[in-house]
């Protein structure tokens, strides 16, 4: 399952929430910069995941990566409790989309989970429903289930789909060593 990264064409901070967030109007952007997500059955006792990087990752972020925070795990799990699935599941993921960016490779991923664990179980969610899971995963994380151009308002988590824009080339410059995680960046 590719998990593509997404860029913010504009983004406005509206104001604060009473629940810590921020009130936002952004326009995404999904692009072709993608991560590779493998999902399959295993026999094991818990569910597994095995990251592969294709760059070097920050110490102060591995440990995030791999840890029972990932949003690999909690889409897994809440999809798990959501259809009931018993049997433990495996994911193996090629982390192609730099780490803390603003690029959205974690919550893509949590999408590509969602979509990909369907697809392993052969189980349906109606639209409304996955999405409704996909944002108790991350605020952004339902724009990853549609793709493409949209609007995000709230917090970024309303999602409404916009018509493809002209096709454009973008360069995404990623310098090593620098990492601004969502809560730094939004504080």
């Amino acid at each position: 399952i590719p998990a593509f990264a997404k860029v913010n064409l504009c983004l406005q901070v509206v104001g604060r929430r009473a629940d810590s967030y921020h009130d936002l109007r952004t326009i995404f952007q999904t692009i072709s910069l993608h991560d590779t997500l493998e999902i399959s059955f295993h026999r094991g006792r818990k569910d597994t995941l095995a990251i592969y990087p294709t760059f070097e990752v920050p110490k102060e972020h591995l440990a995030g990566l791999m840890g029972p925070h990932n949003l690999i795990y909690r889409a897994l799990d809440a999809l798990r409790r959501e259809l009931e699935i018993q049997r433990r599941i495996h994911v193996d993921l090629v982390k192609n989309i730099p780490v803390a960016r603003g690029l959205g490779g974690g919550s893509s991923d949590a999408a590509a989970t969602l979509v990909g664990l369907l697809r392993l179980t052969g189980q349906r969610l109606p639209l409304a429903r996955l999405t409704e899971i996909a944002a108790g995963l991350g605020a952004d994380v339902p724009v990853f289930l549609l793709g493409g151009r949209a609007l995000g308002v709230g917090r970024g988590d309303q999602i409404f789909p916009l018509p493809d824009g002209p096709r454009r080339t973008v360069v995404v410059v990623s310098p090593q060593g620098i990492a601004v995680s969502t809560r730094e960046a939004f504080g």
